[in-house]
């Protein structure tokens, strides 16, 4: 084999993707298994999950852990330097022996979405987050812990049962989102789910988010309100995030995730207009392609591998890959 070859990693909670590709954009080997946040399931599932997936996706690939020249391990759950050193503990037994990085997933998508690397991303899915690089390597986020920042799914669902709660107590219009939402949990009516709620016998999560994008399509003007205001605090983490890297001009911003994929009018007019505020000339796609195809660029980057159109090679071969359904476990 001539060609230089990585592997990348894309970990979320639900699932991880692994791709070994060449230098050419062509992929080798895709596989796809159980997810690795930490955080979810710990350490040492997350070190079992990396090693079953790395040794299907080599093998399948045909070829050895020493013939990888570069890899990148983008995982949900690395969000503070102190998560990065617990992750290091996990990737260091694999026994690569060749450059290698781990950071927060939320970069794999931005390499996806921008062909230069360069911008912002905004994550709007079961959470949230705002990441950014700039043409120095230099690189920024939000926290990522939905206080103070865009929160995704699990936003809406907060905000819609607060106009709820206003609204059973008679300060806040009425909305759909409450026959919606009592049906969706199973409650006679709003005391019965707070009571549920407060008592832990009612559980919601960012699933129910579904009934705030049907409702603010629906014409549901609390709904519409609710959307309009999270899309707009996930625009300001974009600004704030490219403003601390100097980042100006013609902003490459990715949208990913599966509130700002819906294409829910209101959330994404909220969105719109805190970025065009600062950034006109700013240039919005919604990623289409694999995170994980950001992950092995990022490999790629390492070994300065980089060449014309591997933006778009390794992206369309991730998502034939991912569209073909290899699974491991």
């Amino acid at each position: 084999m001539t060609d230089r070859v990585v592997l990348g990693v894309d970990g979320g909670g639900t699932k991880t993707d692994v791709c070994v590709a060449t230098d050419a954009g062509r992929v080798l080997a895709f596989v796809s298994g159980a997810g690795s946040n930490w955080e979810g399931v710990g350490l040492d599932a997350v070190g079992a999950t990396l090693r079953e997936l790395i040794a299907a996706v080599l093998a399948d690939a045909g070829i050895s852990i020493g013939q990888v020249d570069a890899a990148s391990f983008c995982l949900a759950g690395i969000d503070w330097p102190s998560d990065e050193a617990r992750l290091r503990t996990v990737i260091e037994p694999l026994g690569l022996a060749c450059p290698w990085m781990v950071d927060n997933d939320s970069f794999a998508a931005l390499r996806a979405g921008s062909e230069r690397g360069v911008g912002c991303v905004s994550i709007a899915g079961t959470g949230g987050v705002a990441a950014g690089r700039n043409a120095h390597g230099e690189v920024a986020r939000t926290m990522g812990i939905a206080i103070g920042e865009g929160s995704g799914a699990w936003g809406l669902v907060a905000e819609a049962l607060a106009a709820m709660a206003r609204a059973r107590n008679r300060g806040g219009a009425p909305t759909d989102l409450t026959d919606r939402l009592l049906r969706a949990t199973n409650c006679d009516d709003v005391s019965a789910l707070f009571e549920g709620l407060s008592r832990g016998t009612v559980h919601v999560g960012g699933a129910l988010s579904v009934h705030v994008i049907d409702a603010a399509r629906d014409g549901d003007a609390v709904a519409q309100t609710i959307s309009r205001s999270c899309g707009a605090e996930h625009g300001r983490d974009v600004v704030g995030v490219a403003t601390r890297l100097g980042l100006t001009g013609d902003v490459d911003v990715v949208l990913a995730g599966g509130v700002h994929t819906s294409g829910e009018a209101h959330f994404r007019a909220g969105f719109v207009e805190e970025v065009d505020a600062r950034f006109p000339n700013a240039h919005l796609r919604v990623l289409d392609a694999p995170p994980v195809a950001g992950a092995v660029l990022l490999a790629l980057d390492q070994v300065g591998a980089v060449l014309p159109g591997i933006h778009e090679a390794v992206c369309v071969e991730t998502g034939a890959a991912r569209s073909a359904g290899a699974t491991q476990g």
